[in-house]
């Protein structure tokens, strides 16, 4: 852009404009010719990373995304990343995002020599919105992608579609694209956001993690299906989150330092099991940990169904 408007300045259209000394003595004149180069040189900047895409506006003041990428190692793999840069004390939503709210959707249709793009979520925070409980984000989130490629001898053009909503007092639906072509050499500055990113993710427990760090017991006198999961690992726990199958509404509660409530506060008008198997994530102040379990549901509850 710089280089068009000096090109400009020099050609034949002008020296008709030349002619016209006045109209250049004007402080408008300059004042705009600077505002040109300025932004020029703002696109120049912000194009010259090839390891980032341009941000995207999501429809919405209160947020932004962009594409990222992390140095390259392995042929044909990739690290990437959706960054989102959230306004003031706007939130966006995990992928069960509670009372209120609605997940994050990534579409990667439209992409070239992609094989598989695979999005982690970083774990949540529970948040009070209006006096519901929402898990999501404050602030800025990145999600990591592991990205391989279909052809590893070409290039990855990698181009995202992200659906979200934003809310700040009231709720926005929110959608950014973005593309960005995946250096296959080279250095990038993002590598740090990336792997800060991936270190919230939670660590996948193995069964024998969960048998060992992991107890439950369901409460046999409760009106609605209850279970209390006490935590044994090392490290104190900040939280605990559960997602479970359609038709099932589990909430959870911190009752002490190690211990939490797991309540069925929605479950099917029939054909209850005689378990409801659930995922759970769990947050310390070190590492987050997800795993599955299997409530046992009391006798009484899965033949008489919900009261």
């Amino acid at each position: 852009m710089v280089a068009t408007i000096l090109r400009n300045l020099r050609s034949g259209r002008s020296a008709l404009m030349l002619a016209q000394a006045r109209s250049f003595d004007h402080p408008l004149f300059w004042g705009r010719l600077c505002l040109a180069i300025g932004f020029g040189l703002v696109a120049l900047a912000a194009k010259s990373d090839p390891f980032a895409s341009l941000w995207a506006g999501s429809g919405s003041d209160k947020a932004q995304m962009r594409l990222i990428a992390g140095t390259p190692h392995d042929h044909g793999l990739y690290r990437a990343a959706a960054e989102i840069k959230l306004a003031g004390a706007a939130i966006t939503y995990w992928r069960a995002p509670g009372d209120a709210g609605v997940p994050p959707t990534f579409s990667f249709q439209g992409s070239e020599n992609l094989a598989s793009a695979a999005v982690a979520y970083p774990a949540p925070q529970r948040i009070n919105e209006q006096g519901l409980e929402a898990f999501g984000y404050r602030g800025d989130v990145t999600f990591p992608i592991a990205v391989t490629a279909r052809d590893p001898a070409k290039p990855v053009r990698l181009r995202l579609t992200l659906d979200y909503a934003v809310c700040d007092n009231i709720c926005l639906p929110a959608k950014s694209v973005a593309t960005l072509q995946l250096p296959q050499k080279g250095t990038s500055a993002a590598e740090k956001l990336i792997a800060q990113a991936e270190a919230r993710v939670p660590l996948q427990l193995t069964k024998a993690a969960v048998e060992k760090e992991i107890v439950i017991a369901a409460d046999p006198v409760a009106q609605q299906p209850r279970w209390i999961l006490t935590w044994n690992g090392a490290a104190l726990p900040v939280d605990l989150f559960a997602e479970a199958p359609d038709g099932w509404d589990i909430e959870t509660k911190k009752l002490a330092d190690r211990r939490f409530s797991l309540i069925a506060a929605q479950q099917p008008l029939k054909g209850l099991p005689a378990r409801v198997p659930a995922q759970l994530t769990l947050t310390t102040a070190q590492q987050s940990y997800v795993f599955a379990v299997d409530l046992d549901l009391p006798a009484q509850a899965s033949s008489a169904g919900p009261r």
